[in-house]
């Protein structure tokens, strides 16, 4: 059981580092995450190489196809992943 706690306790963490972290960087730079990201996209663009990496290629290609393009929200992330966590925590539960 203590397993369980240290592991919910670390998600919950490993999340929350990067919210403040992302806040951290606002304050210090002023920019917004979207006017970051902006800046960011010819670096991103020399990473996407499809010949060097055609996984990572084709996986950057299907998000910014998708609607809206991706939108790296850790709130929405950290629900995404929190739900999964917590019904395999409950089916450990159940089979103890």
């Amino acid at each position: 059981m203590l397993d369980l706690h240290v592991l919910l306790y670390c998600y919950v963490q490993g999340v929350a580092v990067h919210v403040e972290r992302e806040a951290r960087a606002q304050a210090d730079t002023g920019l917004t995450e979207e006017q970051w990201m902006d800046q960011q996209t010819p670096a991103l663009a020399a990473l996407v190489n499809a010949a060097r990496y055609p996984v990572f290629a084709r996986t950057i290609a299907r998000a910014g196809a998708a609607e809206g393009g991706y939108d790296l929200d850790l709130d929405a992330l950290f629900a995404f992943g929190l739900g999964p966590l917590l019904d395999g925590v409950a089916a450990m539960i159940e089979a103890a």
